[in-house]
């Protein structure tokens, strides 16, 4: 039994450092840019944003290339954190028109989050539930 959760949690860390690999290329190729700085007590994160996701890779103000480079500066060293996974995607926010993917880890104050079955089962459940999807589509997640 402790096989297969630690086996299941081996899968969703994967998955995550999948994402976080994903979210380095995006920032490595302008597709995702710093879009803000989410403060809270103790700690802070930071919002991405970009073309692929529908909002606007954020540049200069008139172009200012100075400004421009330390932006670019700032996703180089993001995309370094993301990749010796010092910092790891911790949320999702969905706006009009536009998605923020959030970033934080210890080096923000944050700790860095693990997997959790109890809550992909309950994410499992969820969807199955209110939105009719099938629970046999979540199946090839156990298969790996």
């Amino acid at each position: 039994m402790n096989t297969n959760i630690e086996n299941e949690e081996h899968i969703i860390a994967s998955l995550q450092r999948d994402i976080n690999l994903t979210l380095a290329f995006l920032l490595l190729s302008g597709q995702l840019t710093i879009r803000g700085v989410f403060v809270n007590s103790g700690r802070f994160s930071i919002s991405l944003s970009g073309p692929i996701i529908g909002g606007a890779r954020t540049i200069g103000k008139f172009g200012d290339d100075v400004t421009n480079t330390i932006i670019d500066i700032i996703d180089a060293i993001l995309s370094i954190l993301l990749i010796m996974d010092e910092i790891r995607l911790v949320g999702v926010l969905v706006g009009p028109g536009r998605v923020s993917l959030t970033v934080s880890g210890p080096m923000f104050g944050d700790p860095l989050n693990e997997p959790s079955l109890p809550n992909v089962r309950f994410f499992r459940q969820m969807i199955s539930t209110h939105f009719h999807v099938d629970p046999n589509h979540f199946r090839h997640l156990e298969k790996e």
